[in-house]
């Protein structure tokens, strides 16, 4: 074998390695970053479900001030009638 031939088997050999260890490396960081999303989205679904919480309880008392209003508008438009007071 020449010189040549070894140092480019010794190159290719390296670079292999530093490869592999590259990619065991990042399969590393794939896994500890799938289990933080995993987290994030564990809390994010607990967020939602306190926002949809309220969200429902936000239209449950509008809809009690709508019919107050509807009430009050009842109220005031039949005691503004002409001739409601005369009576």
């Amino acid at each position: 074998m020449t010189p040549e031939l070894i140092a480019i088997l010794a190159v290719g050999i390296a670079l292999a390695g530093l490869i592999l260890q590259g990619h065991r490396s990042l399969g590393g960081r794939i896994d500890r970053l799938e289990t933080r999303i995993g987290g994030v989205e564990s809390n994010l679904g607990a967020r939602m479900d306190r926002i949809e919480a309220e969200l429902r309880e936000i239209r449950d008392r509008l809809s009690r001030l709508e019919g107050k209003m509807d009430f009050l508008e009842g109220y005031i438009v039949r005691r503004n009638e002409p001739g409601v007071l005369a009576e």
